[in-house]
């Protein structure tokens, strides 16, 4: 492998295989990703992407999906936290973040408990002065879908604060048998997607309070906190880019699933549900039931895949 971008020597060159990781320190769910790296004690390269566009050297890797945190193994790319918790299980299975027996537990509670992280940031925007004026406008004009007035979000902060103690209570609930974690003994991938939305009601005394009545979970906080983020050193997003150009997507082994009427490099675009993550367009790649392959020709980067979870994400043909 040739030396990277900014003259790092051949000795210290990134492994093809090392796992990095694009993020800023802000995000609540860069942080999940932070903690299931801690969880499995892995070391872990850092490339700190901004918080806002124009963010070239990833859309250079993601082909124009814009959010944080997305994962870099070589040339294949992983977008969305519940594509990226799989691909660390297949990667690093000891431990796995959504053990067999109680995989399914694992993906219905987490999928439940992060519909707090939209609450939370409701609820913010409508008491305002939060976020950074560059953060919010940022987001204004890519992230708020059409209809929707940030500037009225007040009207809607009570019944924000309201949702967020029901799904407050019932973490609560859930913890009140003396359990450690929300699944048992070890933290899962439901326990990482219940705390990272937590992390923003510390942002304002108003959407603190909403902890202060609460026993079990500010104990069951530490203990998330306290798992740690594994072995985290900084990487260039140039050198990132220059590890997937001279690296090889992943070959798939098994049989692909496929949408009706598709075939392995019929040219698609994956958009999200979730309006603003960008839209995407490459030609189909295989995968599995659970996750959406892309392949794509990069100017910079070369030939990367990029993969997304299955659930609230569309392939479609493209034209």
């Amino acid at each position: 492998m040739r030396p990277l971008a900014s003259g790092v020597g051949l000795a210290q060159c990134v492994a093809m295989t090392d796992l990095i990781l694009h993020h800023y320190e802000m995000s609540p769910y860069a942080e999940k990703i932070r903690l299931a790296l801690g969880r499995k004690r892995l070391a872990w390269r850092s490339v700190q992407t901004p918080m806002v566009m124009p963010k070239p050297d990833h859309l250079e890797l993601t082909g124009g999906y814009r959010r944080v945190p997305v994962l870099q193994i070589g040339a294949d790319v992983y977008c969305d936290t519940h594509c990226i918790a799989r691909a660390l299980d297949r990667v690093a299975p000891d431990p796995l973040l959504a053990p067999l027996e109680i995989a399914t537990q694992a993906h219905a509670v987490s999928r439940w408990a992060e519909t707090t992280f939209m609450m939370a940031v409701l609820a913010l925007f409508g008491i305002g002065g939060v976020f950074p004026e560059e953060f919010v406008e940022d987001r204004r004009k890519t992230m708020v879908p059409p209809g929707m007035d940030l500037d009225r979000t007040p009207m809607i902060l009570p019944a924000k604060l309201l949702q967020i103690r029901a799904n407050l209570d019932r973490l609560e609930r859930l913890l009140a048998d003396g359990r450690r974690f929300l699944l048992g003994a070890e933290p899962t991938l439901a326990d990482l997607s219940a705390f990272h939305p937590l992390l923003l009601l510390g942002m304002h005394e108003r959407t603190a309070a909403l902890l202060t009545p609460l026993r079990h979970l500010p104990a069951w906080t530490e203990r998330v906190r306290a798992i740690g983020h594994g072995t985290r050193s900084e990487l260039a997003s140039a050198d990132a880019i220059a590890i997937a150009r001279d690296a090889s997507p992943a070959r798939y082994d098994g049989e692909p699933v496929l949408p009706d009427g598709m075939a392995l490099g019929d040219p698609v675009v994956v958009l999200a549900d979730e309006y603003g993550s960008g839209v995407v367009a490459g030609k189909l790649a295989a995968s599995d039931l659970h996750e959406i392959a892309v392949r794509r020709e990069t100017p910079r980067a070369g030939e990367v895949v990029v993969h997304f979870p299955r659930e609230e994400y569309a392939v479609v043909r493209a034209g």
